[in-house]
């Protein structure tokens, strides 16, 4: 079996972490082809990975600078035979949808014409909260998902599995799941007995994650004014200057109101990410959106507990597989009168019209009403789908409230789970997010492949795709 490994570049990050892990899977327990090739279209500076071509036209390209598709194709054929000697026998090419370059897109589409045997693996959309992307994509929006028996798709998670079939239909591609594999630390044990770091706070809740929108700071606010016993942090600031304001703002308000929490602790200290973890009483997450869910799967390898925030469509497959994360909250909810309705009501109308503004789609109508039941319904309102400004008045409020904070402590459980419950998690993480587990996943689908029937080629209608993502009721005005 020879295999073509595709992807834009392999710059350091989740990607080309994903392609390393693969490789890493196939030489070390023996589940890989006879031969690979890695394409990109940038240099490898790693040490990973072997028999890599760079690909002239493969980077991420504006629409004005992509390549044609069928030059593109005839350059990846090329390369690959440099080194396989022949075409590969699966076509095996991660995020071509997401809208960095048509021209892949549309290499895509054409190597599927030509019969080509192609697992595609999208960990991105175009169609969620990236519509400059999707704009990019210009004609090859109508070839993003072609379909037939020798054209499989591998999904990270059960909502983008649910998506793609729902997309794909009829067309007979099947849909694998194919969570990532975790990396397993050294000589770490089940318990969670903390190493005390005198440079760092004591009773530390550990947020692990760079500052990002999505990833929810005002709920960490939100948790310190309500349990002044913990001290919260996260660990690194923004390198997106468009976030470097909102973030400045946290801090600041952090500070006016005398909270136990510090944003980008590991600016602070030269303590080791290691070390932070060891330190911390337990790790949390209060992010509202994510790819693969590496956070929900990755304590549990350092011996620490998850507390925090649930996202069940991307944490379900994990509950599946043995992950206990049954203390997670799904929401935090809060009384409707903590919240200016009208500014709600307002935002939410701006959100959605500029969101279908930029998908070039119009607002169906009824959104606004859709969105606001959502958000705003009987049990209250959802404070991760409120934005900084309205976050920021409820937390004002809730901090001297106690009947208000009795009911965010009551939803949050941020108790330290019991070290048995840990030794499971990590067990389970160990067992099926391993990288012989991933290596043996991956070949399972290239036989499936390769033994799947051909059929005619056809192409399913993209726009369902962005029907799904584009929802009124799936609206996050942190996502905005």
């Amino acid at each position: 079996m020879k295999i073509a490994l595709v992807h834009y570049h392999l710059q350091p990050g989740g990607v080309t972490r994903v392609i390393e892990n693969t490789i890493e899977a196939w030489e070390n327990f023996e589940t890989g082809p006879d031969q690979y090739v890695v394409l990109s279209g940038r240099p490898y500076s790693g040490n990973k990975l072997q028999n890599v071509r760079v690909v002239e036209g493969l980077d991420y390209a504006e629409v004005s600078e992509a390549p044609l598709p069928i030059v593109l194709k005839q350059k990846m054929e090329e390369a690959a035979r440099s080194v396989l000697g022949q075409l590969p026998d699966v076509w095996h090419i991660h995020n071509h949808s997401l809208g960095k370059n048509a021209g892949l897109s549309g290499a895509v589409a054409e190597l599927s014409k030509s019969g080509a045997r192609l697992l595609l693996q999208p960990h991105d959309f175009a169609e969620d909260g990236r519509p400059q992307n999707y704009c990019n994509l210009a004609d090859a929006r109508n070839l993003l998902y072609p379909t037939g028996g020798q054209i499989h798709y591998a999904a990270l998670n059960q909502r983008d599995q649910v998506f793609l079939k729902a997309t794909i239909g009829d067309g007979g591609s099947p849909v694998h799941l194919l969570a990532n594999a975790i990396a397993q630390q050294k000589n770490k044990g089940s318990s969670p007995e903390q190493k005390e770091s005198a440079e760092l706070p004591r009773n530390l809740i550990l947020y692990p994650v760079r500052a990002v929108r999505r990833k929810n700071l005002g709920e960490l606010a939100l948790l310190s004014a309500t349990h002044p016993e913990f001290h919260f942090a996260n660990s690194l600031g923004p390198t997106n200057p468009s976030f470097s304001t909102i973030y400045q703002d946290w801090i600041d308000y952090a500070q006016k109101h005398r909270l136990n929490l510090t944003y980008g602790l590991g600016q602070y200290t030269d303590t080791s990410f290691s070390a932070m973890v060891n330190h911390s009483r337990s790790i949390i997450n209060v992010s509202v959106a994510e790819g693969f869910g590496l956070g929900f799967l990755e304590p549990w390898t350092f011996g620490k507990c998850l507390c925090g925030r649930n996202i069940p469509e991307i944490t379900s497959d994990f509950s599946e597989l043995g992950v206990n994360l049954n203390n997670l909250y799904d929401e935090l909810w809060i009384d409707h009168s903590l919240v200016d309705q009208e500014a709600l009501l307002n935002s939410i109308s701006i959100a959605l019209k500029c969101a279908y503004h930029d998908y070039q789609r119009e607002l169906p109508r009824g959104a606004v009403n859709q969105a606001n039941k959502a958000i705003n319904n009987e049990y209250g309102v959802k404070f991760g789908s409120l934005n900084e400004d309205l976050q920021k008045k409820v937390i004002a409020k809730v901090h001297f409230s106690s009947y208000e904070a009795k009911s965010i402590r009551k939803q949050a459980k941020l108790e330290i789970t019991d070290s048995l419950t840990i030794e499971q998690n990590q067990t389970a993480v160990k067992e099926k997010f391993s990288l012989s587990a991933y290596g043996s996943k991956v070949q399972e689908i290239y036989r499936a492949i390769l033994e799947s029937p051909p059929q005619k080629v056809q192409f399913a209608d993209g726009e369902k795709m962005l029907d799904q993502f584009l929802s009124p009721e799936r609206l996050n005005l942190l996502r905005t």
